[in-house]
């Protein structure tokens, strides 16, 4: 059994229930935007991640394709604009060297034992799958029996013959209208299952709020905040 974690976004409180609440498993894959968004915890999420016993492999979401991109090139306009972008050079200056040679390494998909992993879509870190159709049209491209995908933050299923597109949901900014749930997939050889595990939100909510990221980007984190107690976009 593997574990599939996505869009965790820096959500240090909803990723320790995640481990917590995960059962013994072979390895965990994740699908990207690890970091990114209002929660101060970018570095301790990764450091996590990257110090577990178990086998971990990351794709590249689009937060760390703009941070990776952009590395050189944050001015103290985009620090001082108030918007989601402030939030992330907030990020971008707290990571370490190792955080970024760990940012630097990761690769858009990853095959393994007869899965797809990506962020959006295999093509397209922004892609998203979120319908029928979606999963029509992308199976044309691709053979893999399992090809798996976040960004949309929404848990899915789909089956197309004997292929299954999915879509794991999010650790730290779910949106299947669970309120103050994170949610993660469990993969076997046969069947995925979705879990939503309930979190600590008002905790996560005030670590936000005495951040400087809060003092920075104050509408966009109480956005981020919404999404936590409620579950929607």
């Amino acid at each position: 059994m593997i574990a599939i974690l996505s869009d965790i976004h820096s959500n240090l409180h909803a990723l320790e229930a995640v481990l917590e609440d995960m059962p013994k498993v072979s390895a965990i894959y994740i699908l990207g935007d690890t970091i990114g968004g209002a929660s101060p915890f970018p570095c301790e999420v990764l450091d996590r991640l990257m110090g577990l016993s178990v086998p971990v492999s990351s794709v590249l979401g689009n937060w760390e394709w703009m941070m990776v991109t952009r590395r050189h090139d944050i001015t103290q306009e985009i620090r001082n604009s108030g918007t989601k972008l402030a939030a992330g050079a907030w990020a971008m200056d707290a990571l370490e060297e190792h955080h970024w040679n760990y940012l630097e390494s990761l690769d858009m998909t990853i095959k393994a034992n007869n899965m797809l992993l990506s962020h959006g879509r295999p093509d397209d870190v922004l892609g998203v799958v979120l319908s029928q159709e979606d999963a029509d049209e992308l199976v044309k491209s691709y053979s893999e029996k399992w090809l798996i995908c976040g960004h949309t933050h929404r848990t899915r299923l789909f089956k197309v013959g004997s292929q299954r597109i999915v879509n794991a949901g999010s650790v730290g900014l779910s949106a299947d209208c669970i309120s103050g749930a994170a949610c993660y997939a469990l993969l076997d050889e046969a069947h995925i299952s979705f879990r939503h595990v309930p979190y600590d939100v008002e905790a996560a909510v005030r670590a936000i709020e005495i951040s400087e990221i809060y003092a920075l980007a104050k509408d966009y984190a109480d956005r981020i905040i919404e999404i936590m107690r409620t579950g929607r976009f």
